[in-house]
């Protein structure tokens, strides 16, 4: 018998390989595993009450290995009430994109009414059993033993949500916003209520209202951030939590950035190259975080992994460095680089920035001594004042790599160029281009490009422009939402009429003038 080559045999091994893997992808008919299309999605979800989800496409080598760890969960867990199902997103596209799954697997949490969350743990069976077993128990543990409720907040790995409930606040409307909240929040705290007399005597304010307190891992017990509502409903526990539950001096990471981002509040950045300058900065920065709860988020970034983000808020790639940005207003401040930091003026830098006595480090192209174009080039430094300045100025903020602005570029000279070429226009009207990834703008929330916004002459709120991208489009909404009425297409047409009038005259001058033999 001939022996197979190596090359051979290798081919034969991975299409046999392939073949197994593709076959794993899909949990086999036997487990557990519920296979959901469009048709049968809502309805699965309604009749059961802990549902968790993978979209999958069955070519994706993740989903391969997960597969049959998917399978050896939904069996482990089938008479617990939970329940695992799968959607081909090669077979149910819409379904998929109803959630905006973006790559493969992604595995989400459904229960109830509530938004789906992302499931957060490893991705072996005993995991997903020990997860989602947590998920089952609930929302709410109730303990009332002191020792316990010591063991609990000192064994922590996640923010607690501690409820204290005096005698005479059981049953009320507040307790039942938590059960609530806590059910919406779940995957992220620990909630915990209690009506432990010590814990009553320590933090309660009054008898008949519960008071809430957040624990945070790694941190003192007299760290902890204790409510204090004037009113209360369920908006003011949601954002209690969410502002107390950060660590008074946090880590930005991957995992971490956007929940500070959605926070909507300043942020200060503290960028350290080795723990032991962190360390070093910890006593500084701790107490003005404690100072500024709520006010301003302070976090710690690692340089070696993150140093890129310092662009982000217009500083040097020169670490350590302290800034703050000021999120809601994409207002970045930071202490001067030209020398080493020097950790003791940071708390004054931070007190200036409260007072609102700094000025905030602007990115921008320099100013054109000269515009030679009917388009004006709009920069970052004078951006506010030509916005401001009386006219009706319409501005696009582009990137130079954007092919949707290429594309608009002609219609929008041509449109420039009307108004440039008119006494009135040009008095009245200005349009404008910037460029966002050269230039800073506060105040302004840019999604894509191009964006467009109208800065009407009388200083009235910037109107965003959602219309079509022609000529005709964009003279009528300058025309229709500014102050002065300036319309285009009626200079362009009478600057035609006139032209073509001149050119007729000169025509008629050019010919020879005929006369009459003797």
């Amino acid at each position: 018998m001939r022996l197979l080559n190596l090359q051979t045999l290798t081919a034969i091994l991975a299409v046999l390989s392939f073949t197994k893997a593709e076959d794993n992808a899909i949990a086999s008919p036997d487990s557990a595993v519920v296979k959901l299309t469009s048709e049968t999605f809502q309805g699965f979800i309604k009749e059961n009450p802990l549902v968790l989800a993978e979209f999958f496409a069955p070519w994706c080598g993740h989903c391969k290995k997960l597969g049959p760890e998917f399978s050896s969960a939904a069996d482990a867990l089938a008479t617990k009430d939970i329940k695992l199902a799968q959607i081909d997103c090669t077979e149910e596209r819409d379904l998929c994109n109803s959630f905006g799954i973006k790559g493969y697997p992604t595995l989400k949490v459904f229960r109830g009414a509530n938004e789906p969350a992302e499931y957060q743990g490893q991705r072996q069976s005993d995991s997903i059993v020990s997860y989602m077993t947590k998920l089952s128990l609930p929302a709410v543990s109730v303990i009332e033993n002191s020792s316990d409720l010591l063991d609990s907040i000192s064994e922590l790995t996640s923010p607690m949500i501690l409820q204290v409930l005096p005698p005479g606040a059981t049953g009320s409307d507040a307790n039942s916003t938590f059960y609530e909240v806590a059910n919406a929040l779940r995957n992220d705290f620990f909630f915990v209520s209690t009506s432990n007399d010590e814990y009553v005597k320590k933090y309660a304010t009054d008898s008949k209202k519960p008071t809430y307190v957040v624990f945070r891992a790694d941190e003192q017990l007299d760290d902890a951030s204790v409510s204090n509502f004037d009113t209360f409903d369920k908006t003011h526990l949601v954002d209690f939590i969410d502002v107390e539950s950060k660590p008074l001096f946090g880590e930005i990471t991957g995992a971490t950035f956007q929940s500070y981002m959605a926070a909507n509040i300043p942020l200060a950045y503290y960028f350290w190259n080795t723990e032991a300058e962190r360390d070093a900065v910890a006593p500084i920065i701790t107490p003005l975080a404690k100072k500024y709860r709520g006010e301003i988020n302070f976090v710690g970034l690692e340089a070696p992994k993150f140093g890129m983000h310092a662009k982000n808020i217009n500083m040097e790639e020169t670490f350590p460095l302290f800034a703050i940005h000021d999120i809601a207003g994409n207002l970045k401040y930071g202490i001067s680089q030209d020398k080493d930091l020097d950790n003791s003026l940071i708390a004054k830098f931070v007190s200036d920035y409260a007072a609102g006595s700094l000025e905030p480090i602007v990115k921008s192209e320099e100013i054109p001594e000269v515009q030679d174009e009917a388009v004006y080039h709009l920069v970052g430094y004078e951006h506010e004042a030509i916005v401001k300045s009386g006219k009706d100025v319409l501005v696009e903020y582009y990137a130079p790599w954007c092919g949707h602005c290429k594309r608009l570029a002609p219609t929008y000279e041509e449109l420039a160029a009307i108004y440039q070429n008119d006494t009135i226009g040009k008095e009245k009207v200005v349009v404008a281009k910037l460029d966002h990834t050269a230039n800073d703008v506060s105040n302004l929330d840019i999604t894509g490009y191009p964006t467009l916004f109208l800065y009407p002459g009388d200083g009235s709120e910037k109107i965003l422009y959602e219309g079509q991208r022609s000529l005709e489009a964009l003279a009528d909404f300058i025309k229709e939402k500014g102050t002065y009425g300036i319309d285009a297409l009626e200079i362009r047409d009478a600057a035609a009429a006139a032209a073509a009038v001149t050119e007729e005259v000169a025509e008629e001058a050019a010919a020879p003038v005929e006369h009459d033999e003797l």
